[in-house]
């Protein structure tokens, strides 16, 4: 799979960096720094194992990357401090995954990511994103409806281990716009 162009920035030593499969260990690492800090108070330190296992595991990632999901790595002076994973569906995109590691919440780069990642799918012919975040990630979702994303409805499903993901779906329209920036 060939990789896209990086998604150009202003800010100097920030860059979104698509991922290749070479990368998938370093977004697995992200994601066991950034789940283990964020997720134990709204979902608890089991489901936050079980997730990881489930996700986050390298074949996992793997599985994901080869069934369309593409994968950037978001780098402050070549150092990786976050990353996003969406995939085409329905004539939009899915965000699947964004996260930024805590160190660096509060700065700006959350919703740089957010955009970039919305600039990604736009490229591709999206007008539409979407996404699931959980309806306890009051942070997560401020930060969504901040960036243009409105709650569009409700979703809880079991994803096994007597687990379930409680979430509020949200979208984001005109995304193309953000090709004009």
């Amino acid at each position: 799979m060939a990789l896209p162009t990086p998604v150009p920035t202003t800010r100097p030593g920030l860059s979104l960096d698509p991922a290749a499969t070479a990368d998938l260990p370093e977004v697995a690492r992200l994601a066991e720094i950034i789940w283990w800090r964020c997720y134990p108070p709204i979902i608890g330190s089991g489901q936050v194992h079980y997730m990881l296992g489930r996700g986050y595991a390298l074949p996992a990632l793997r599985d994901s990357q080869r069934n369309g999901t593409r994968f950037s790595l978001l780098r402050l002076a070549g150092r990786s401090i976050g990353f996003s994973a969406w995939r085409p569906a329905g004539g939009g995109g899915f965000l699947d995954k964004l996260y930024l590691h805590p160190g660096f919440h509060g700065t700006g780069l959350g919703r740089w990511l957010i955009d970039a990642t919305c600039r990604e799918m736009a490229r591709d012919g999206a007008d539409r994103a979407c996404l699931r975040v959980n309806r306890h990630n009051r942070p997560a979702i401020r930060a969504y409806e901040r960036a243009g994303f409105v709650i569009t409805g409700t979703d809880c499903q079991p994803i096994g281990g007597g687990y379930v993901m409680d979430d509020y779906l949200m979208s984001r329209t005109g995304i193309l716009g953000l090709l004009l920036d």
